[in-house]
């Protein structure tokens, strides 16, 4: 892939995408007592571009799904993916970059489903679960000049249900953040139904 869209997207955004040789090495980096530790871990990428290290990122965090829950029930694999795709944060200030940043991920995950599943066996709710993931942590931002117009869902987890803590960018350099919402436990793929109902 080449390092820039056009000389113009570089002199307008300071757009210069990098190259996969280097995102791996960054996350190399990265220390882990065990592979599966990634799942929960939390990435932010301020400056995403299309996605480059969100991609990376999360083929690394589906590899430790697959090898803990792949041979598992359908709805566990599917809440670790849903899981693993709820800690991978994103903003661009452009608005193509981030639509193609959401598609790339939801690509990933889809293809790497059906790669252990097979396909047209989703349950019902997931997909639009994984939109909705996308659509609230890769968004459209200013992360230099605009943070408090910028906002995260946390996927606070218990059992198989989220609560939905949401916070404005700006407040997460603070100690103790306060959540500006927060949306009750509820079951993983009800998220995604009731998303799905709403669209």
């Amino acid at each position: 892939m080449s390092q820039i869209k056009s000389r113009d997207r570089v002199r307008d955004l300071a757009e210069v995408y990098t190259n996969e040789r280097e995102v791996n090495a960054m996350l190399d980096l990265i220390p882990l007592k065990r592979p599966e530790d990634i799942i929960p871990y939390k990435y932010l990428e301020p400056a995403c571009g299309n996605g480059n290290f969100l991609v990376a990122i999360l083929q690394r965090k589906l590899n430790a799904v697959n090898k803990k829950y792949s041979k598992g029930s359908l709805k566990t694999y599917e809440f670790y993916v849903t899981r693993a795709l709820s800690t991978i944060y994103g903003v661009d200030i452009c608005p193509e970059n981030v639509e193609e940043a959401r598609a790339r991920l939801f690509t990933e995950i889809k293809s790497n489903f059906d790669l252990h599943w097979g396909s047209f066996i989703y349950s019902d709710g997931y997909l639009p679960l994984i939109h909705y993931i996308l659509e609230k942590n890769i968004v459209v931002g200013d992360t230099i000049n605009k943070t408090d117009q910028i906002e995260f869902v946390d996927f606070k987890v218990q059992s198989r249900r989220f609560e939905q803590r949401f916070y404005n960018f700006s407040d997460l350099s603070k100690e103790n953040p306060k959540p500006v919402r927060t949306i009750p436990l509820n079951y993983f793929l009800k998220i995604g139904l009731e998303y799905e109902g709403n669209n």
